[in-house]
């Protein structure tokens, strides 16, 4: 009869906690002896699909009757229990599991690893589930995490790690990737210490987005009429929650890459307002800002290719100008380090530029104090250069030298309306000394980007501040003789037209910009009606003719709101303990 009762089903044979874990037990104390075929019947019986809650509530039960005996040998068993579907069960097999959960880490923290990223792998959006399930799931999950973390305080270690084995990849849908965005980020509120692991898998990832976004398409769609502009912005944050606008359909844009970087860029900015406006105010914003700025280092500095991600430190520079401040410091400091390799530093004048240029929080002041680091060392260079060997323009032998020119005349075309207006602007402006800049034997006006190069010579004729007009027709009149000219310099033309803070085209996050961000169709109402007279008089000796109107010059360069010319420069100042 005992027999009989022995050959039964599982779920005849397990009636009750105290007889589950009596057999756990056994099949434990058999394996240590060798004998592992009861063992593996119970991870079999873990591993049914189907197994129903009463029954699973019984296993976890009898588990937490032999956890003392469930050590590093038991990882089988342990696994099997990690992968059953708890998460989407009724409260009484949650409560059971949580609490299996929490006594096997409490005894064995051995196994606190694979428990979180069991827990991690919850905050990924499962396709099948309905969306209110998959939330409850990470709710479930995160109580669970910060329990486990209560007990470990040095299992927060680990989070980062299996934090980023479960990022999802680029082509899941955007629901999955506004949902781990999302999660990531709640797990922040919980965990202040993890931001900056956070910060830097999510910046990682949006990266792999954004450079998987075409700007071609973006503009392209940009300037298509729309419909629903200023109706998708309908973040909420009372206490302190967003809201799921980052989904609604009325908000996506045509573009499926586009609008899943959209997303994740909404959910991101809304979090880094939502902490800065709470807490302690200035002290919370601040913590916030150093850690971008680190972020911004190890991930975005030297990432090419990028649109959009970078416009988070955009944003939280706007929120208080003494982070403009130690963002142009952290920016000019590597400029100018020799120590730092020139892709560095070029990436750094190129933040620089376009971030002045772009930024209409960044005030006078700070505009002038940019001109006058670059002048200064520019100035120093053509000095210590000009008059060597050397001193020919190529931009592979004076990276940086051009690089920071170029940031220079950039930012005078998007601030020449503030300069030209302020007192004493004319002897400030002549101080700077361009005229030394653009006709000292570098010639830079050769090397530097075209199309900065002729709005630059439009306005500074049009006041008279410099004349480069000759130069420029002598440069286009300048062919170098195949013979005496090596082949590095042939490759030589140009310099990259990476400008970081160019136009923003995603649509529904576009908003945490509003009136911050310089278009360049307000640039262009500031620029001289005519630059014909000033043009022809300086090419009337070479018998050049006559320059066309800025507005022609406009349309010839293809300056559009969407071109290069839209982005911007500036370096930095006082460090202000910031770093």
């Amino acid at each position: 009869m005992g027999d009989t009762r022995r050959k039964r089903g599982s779920s005849s044979q397990f009636s009750g906690p105290l007889l589950a874990g009596k057999i756990i037990g056994d099949a434990l104390r058999k394996k240590n002896q060798g004998d592992p075929s009861d063992y593996n019947v119970v991870v079999k019986e873990l591993c049914v699909r189907d197994i129903d809650s009463i029954q699973l509530q019984r296993w976890l039960n009898g588990l937490r009757c032999c956890i003392s005996s469930m050590g590093n040998d038991c990882g089988k068993l342990v696994g099997a229990t990690l992968k059953l579907s708890w998460a989407y069960r009724d409260d009484a097999s949650v409560a059971a599991y949580t609490e299996y959960l929490h006594d096997l880490v409490a005894a064995h923290a051995e196994h606190l690893s694979p428990c979180v990223y069991m827990l991690l792998n919850l905050f990924v959006y499962a396709e099948e589930r309905l969306e209110e399930v998959n939330q409850l799931a990470f709710e479930r999950a995160m109580t669970c995490l910060c329990n486990l973390l209560n007990i470990v305080p040095v299992g927060i270690h680990c989070v980062k790690q299996h934090l980023l084995a479960v990022c999802p990849y680029k082509g899941r849908s955007a629901v999955s990737q506004e949902h781990f965005v999302r999660n990531s980020l709640r797990m922040v509120d919980f965990f202040p210490e993890l931001m900056e692991d956070v910060f830097e898998i999510l910046m990682e990832h949006i990266v792999k987005l954004d450079v998987d976004v075409s700007k071609e398409e973006l503009e392209a769609e940009a300037a298509k009429p729309d419909q629903s502009a200023c109706t998708v912005f309908q973040l909420e944050l009372e206490q302190g929650e967003e809201s799921n606008a980052a989904s609604s359909a009325s908000a996506a844009m045509t573009n499926v890459p586009a609008h899943k970087l959209d997303v994740c860029m909404t959910h991101l900015l809304a979090f880094i307002r939502k902490h800065c406006d709470q807490g302690d105010g200035e002290n919370a914003a601040t913590f916030v800002f150093q850690v971008l700025c680190r972020v911004f280092q190890k991930v975005l500095l030297m990432t090419h290719g990028t649109s959009h991600v970078q416009f988070v430190l955009f944003y939280i520079c706007s929120l208080n100008q003494s982070f403009v401040e130690g963002f142009l410091y952290l920016l000019w400091s590597k400029a100018e380090d020799l120590s730092c390799d020139a892709v560095t530093r070029q990436a750094c004048v190129s933040y620089i530029s376009s971030f002045v240029g772009r930024a209409k929080y960044i005030p006078l002041c700070t505009v002038t104090k940019c001109l006058d680091l670059m002048g200064d060392w520019v100035l120093q260079y053509i000095q210590m250069y000009d008059s060597s060997a050397r001193s020919i323009p190529d931009a592979n032998a004076h990276p940086v030298f051009f690089s920071i020119v170029q940031a220079m005349l950039y930012i005078f075309v998007y601030r020449h309306h503030e300069l030209l207006r302020m007192e004493n602007s004319r002897s400030y402006l002549q101080r700077l000394n361009f005229e030394r800049m653009v006709t000292c034997r570098l010639n830079p006006l050769k090397v530097c980007l075209s199309n900065i190069v002729e709005v630059f010579a439009a306005i500074t004729s049009k006041h008279e501040l410099v004349f480069c007009y000759t130069i420029i027709q002598r440069n286009r009149r300048i062919v170098m003789p195949a013979t005496t000219v090596s082949d590095r310099f042939d490759k030589v033309i140009h310099l990259g037209s990476f400008f970081p803070f160019d136009p923003y085209l995603l649509k529904q996050s576009a908003p945490f910009f509003e009136d911050l961000y310089t278009e360049w169709k307000d640039i262009a109402t500031w620029l001289p009606a005519e630059s014909a007279d000033s043009a022809a008089a300086e090419s009337a000796p070479m018998a050049f003719p006559p320059s066309p109107t800025i507005d022609n010059q406009m349309v010839a360069l293809n300056l559009t709101p969407l071109s290069p010319m839209m982005c911007s420069v500036s370096p930095g100042f006082d460090k202000n303990n910031y770093f």
